[in-house]
This record gives C-alpha cells, structure tokens and sequence, in this order.
C-alpha cells in the first residue's frame, strides 16, 4: 500500500466520524426518540418488577 492509499484511508475514515458524531448523533437521534415517545422507556419485565419492588421512581 502507498502513502497516498493511506491518506485517502485516513481522510475517509475523519469524515465518516465527523458524519456519525454530527448527523447521527445529533440529529437523528433526538428526531427518532421523539417520534418513538414512550417505547423509548421500555423495560423487560423482570427488570421493571425489580424496579417496582424496590420502590425506585423515575
């Protein structure tokens, strides 16, 4: 591998962190949590029985 393959490597990899840390986790996911409402807040059973049985509140 040349130096220039590994340049372009490099700059596509910069890129596609900037894109994921902008696009997805900026935009995308507060629009998609919001359109899901309250199935964003779920829980397995056990796990809410356990939280109700301790008394935890949200």
């Amino acid at each position: 591998m040349n130096l220039t393959a590994l340049k372009v490597i490099g700059v596509g990899l910069t890129l596609a962190v900037i894109l994921d840390a902008t696009i997805i986790r900026a935009l995308l996911v507060p629009a998609i949590m919001r359109l899901a409402g309250e199935a964003n807040w779920w829980a397995p059973a056990p796990l809410r029985r356990l939280h109700q049985r301790l008394g935890l509140t949200d």
